[in-house]
């Protein structure tokens, strides 16, 4: 493609892109944007699309390298000059588990929180036809299925935001030739040529796989007969959800039929989602840990997995409930002026008089000061896990125990609208 042909293409194909999108939101949109090329393009690109003062741009400062704050101040005077807003959040890593999961999970956290301060409902990313490649290559190499292998999806959704991609069918080259042929600046992420990460690694023996066959266009072939199946395969799935499993606040109640396991693949991927929306996990448990927690509960043991208590309940039904050892504790600055309440253990969103230094985490033993505790309905067990304030060692609130003080406790997506949605 050449220079004069890159501003036209690129800018139609974006456009294209986001009238596509079906997207049900016409308000503010939040903007992904690191600095580098595709985030950079992309909110350039959303200018062109959108008023400046519908749009909102967030950065994550992960303090990892040196270079950041540099990429963080780029994407500042450039939102700026676009008359756009630009907020950029800190975040560091408390050295456990794997760095790159934790920083995925850590970006995530903070864009969520930002767009429910902001009443945002729809956030784009800047993820080009290169990034699904890659995606598609790492997971043949893991040995995925099919949920593995649909890679990333145009438009997609996560604790209710709406998440869209509008350069996924863009080739990163193409997007550099357009930021050149506009003069737009934009920061390399020297670690994007560190062979020791996975993706780099993908992006390396890409080269030598051509020589096969294994082509770009072969590759997106198989996203797409993927996300096919995998969107027939949901749909099935939800259906037997909403058969089988019943949600209670926080807990789910799972028929007999969907405790069996044994030959289709709806209960199976219904028990799966089912752990992992409980267990507020990004992951889905082994299948062969599922196999064996569901084949004791079924003998009517107590089994826990994955931060989640299985325990036998009424007419041969199982109650899967959040284990409160598995969570933790979260204390938030008031920082922003117009918060009105804060995420809590990924699941529950609590609003109600928030003030500097609250402490809000599972009620454990405050469980002893909600004397109304019982006329909630709930099992002492799940209330252990569920959500209350605290001020020092002295509690405030715990909604779902019957200590409200002004203070209310929602899950920001029920299990059947989420967990079987097109996923990110």
């Amino acid at each position: 493609m050449s220079v004069k042909d890159a501003s036209g293409d690129i800018v139609g194909r974006f456009q294209a892109a986001v009238g596509a999108s079906r997207s049900e939101h016409d308000d503010t949109i939040g903007l992904a944007v690191s600095g580098g090329g595709d985030s950079i393009a992309l909110m350039h690109l959303a200018a062109r699309t959108r008023s400046p003062e519908n749009l909102r741009v967030i950065t994550i400062d992960h303090g990892l390298r040196p270079e950041a704050r540099g990429e963080v101040a780029l994407v500042a005077s450039q939102a700026a000059s676009l008359g756009i807003s630009h907020t950029a959040v800190g975040w560091a890593w408390d050295g456990r588990g794997n760095l790159q999961a934790a920083a995925r999970e850590g970006r995530w956290a903070a864009m969520r929180n930002w767009a429910a301060m902001h009443d945002l409902h729809e956030v784009w990313f800047g993820h080009t036809e290169d990034d699904q490649v890659e995606t598609v290559l790492m997971r043949l190499a893991r040995g995925s299925g099919v949920d593995g292998l649909t890679a990333m999806y145009p438009l997609t959704s996560r604790d209710e935001l709406c998440i869209l991609r509008p350069l996924l069918e863009v080739a990163r080259a193409d997007l550099r030739l357009w930021l050149k042929s506009e003069k737009i600046p934009w920061c390399d992420d020297p670690s994007n040529d560190d062979p020791r990460f996975d993706r780099v690694r993908a992006r390396q023996m890409f080269a030598q796989l051509e020589t096969l066959g294994m082509t770009r266009k072969r590759l997106l072939q198989t996203v797409d007969h993927m996300q096919a199946a995998h969107v027939s395969l949901q749909r099935a799935a939800l259906a037997f959800a909403k058969q089988h499993v019943r949600q209670d606040a926080g807990d789910l109640l799972l028929s007999p039929d969907a405790l069996d396991l044994e030959k289709a693949d709806a209960p199976r991927r219904v028990m799966a989602a089912a752990f992992a929306w409980v267990g507020s996990s990004t992951y889905r448990p082994r299948f062969e840990q599922l196999l064996e927690t569901v084949a004791q509960a079924r003998k009517g043991a107590t089994v826990t997995l994955g931060g989640c208590i299985m325990t036998p309940d009424k007419n041969g039904t199982v109650r899967l409930m959040r284990e409160a050892a598995a969570t933790a504790s979260t204390q938030r600055s008031m920082d922003h002026a117009d918060a009105s309440g804060v995420f809590w253990d990924r699941r529950w969103f609590l609003e109600g008089p928030m003030q500097e230094g609250l402490i809000y985490k599972a009620l454990g033993a405050g469980i002893k000061d909600c004397p109304k505790w019982r006329e909630s309905g709930m099992p002492r067990t799940s209330l252990l896990a569920s959500p209350s304030i605290w001020n020092g060692d002295a509690l405030l609130a715990a909604p779902l125990a019957g200590l409200s003080n002004g203070w209310s406790a929602r899950i920001v997506a029920d299990f059947h609208s989420s967990a079987f949605a097109i996923e990110d």
